[in-house]
């Protein structure tokens, strides 16, 4: 996937958009990326409901999802399967504390590129992000073990 090209500072920019029920992490999930000068968050959702209306409305997509892995309303694993379908083109990273191989197959399944643990430092945000634009999935260790 070719990177999208910041016009204001010509640029490689990633658009990352994050979904997650609790606003201090999309907060933190925010800061971090922002931090980043190759990344920016496109924004923050509260829940997987209507997920893929949502994106179809930004303009432009977001190369990647950010997607917390447990939340009130639609699942999170319906959510992203249904980004899956309708655009192929954007990748999703669960954000998780499971640890739960079952869990992370159904992850895969759904259409996840890949994982980044609840546990882990927040730099492993923008590693995951970097991974998977390069088209490159994130699932070589089990979440939580560093």
């Amino acid at each position: 996937m070719a990177l999208p090209t910041d016009t204001s500072s010509s640029t490689l920019v990633t658009r990352v958009l994050c979904v997650d029920d609790n606003a201090d992490i999309t907060e933190v999930m925010r800061m971090v990326i922002d931090t980043e000068p190759t990344m920016r968050c496109v924004g923050c959702l509260a829940s997987a409901d209507h997920l893929v209306e949502k994106v179809r409305r930004m303009s432009p997509l977001p190369e990647v999802v950010l997607l917390d892995a447990t939340m009130p309303g639609k699942s999170p694993l319906v959510a992203m399967s249904e980004l899956a379908a309708a655009f192929p083109e954007i990748r999703t990273i669960i954000y998780s504390g499971h640890d739960d191989p079952g869990f992370m197959e159904q992850a895969r399944e759904a259409g996840a590129w890949g994982c980044v643990s609840k546990n882990d430092d927040p730099s492993a945000i923008l590693h995951a992000v970097r991974r998977v634009t390069t088209g490159n999935a994130l699932w070589a260790r089990p979440l939580g073990k560093t």
